[in-house]
């Protein structure tokens, strides 16, 4: 079905398709037809009121139509498989929910098992020289006391920065 705009005319065929489609009532015919539908209907007015007859008689046919309840038996036979599908897609959304947090636990876990063995200095390259060498050597994780600890940590700060010296620029050449 072509839309027309409302400058152009109508026919009889037209203004019927109108009237059997949308009804006897012009406000619910399309805004781009309407128009030109009722300059038709002025024009013609014996047409006119024929059709509208028309239409009102379905109009108030189908207005009259009204549908029965279904029964019982047959709302529980439909609905019955809808349910088994929801409870099936709760389960499944459930599990999958269930199954993102193991995996993001699982994967934590695996996280924080391996970080000793990453920082262990056996996995550090042996080309590494110079003062940075015992800034990237990281101790091996040891079950000790507190002050034990702070005082491997100092004692391993004491030794990287003895071994660092700050390179030294001539004073009397300016800063680039």
């Amino acid at each position: 079905m072509s839309l027309r705009s409302s400058s152009s005319p109508l026919d009889a065929v037209r203004v019927r398709a109108l009237a059997e489609a949308f009804g006897a009532d012009p406000a619910r015919w399309p805004e781009t037809e309407r128009e030109a539908a009722l300059a038709w209907l002025q024009a013609h007015p014996a047409e006119a009121s024929t059709l509208l007859a028309e239409a009102r008689a379905l109009d108030g046919v189908l207005d009259a139509w009204r549908l029965d309840p279904p029964p019982a038996p047959l709302v529980r036979q439909v609905l019955a498989p809808a349910r088994a599908v929801v409870r099936q897609a709760r389960r499944r959304a459930f599990i999958l929910t269930l199954g993102g947090g193991a995996g993001l636990a699982a994967a934590c876990l695996a996280g924080i098992l391996a970080a000793p063995s990453l920082l262990s200095p056996s996995l550090l390259s042996p080309s590494l020289s110079g003062p940075l060498e015992g800034a990237l050597a990281v101790p091996s994780i040891q079950l000790v006391s507190d002050d034990e600890a702070v005082a491997s940590t100092d004692e391993v700060l004491v030794e990287v920065l003895a071994d660092w010296e700050a390179p030294v620029g001539d004073p009397a050449d300016p800063a680039p």
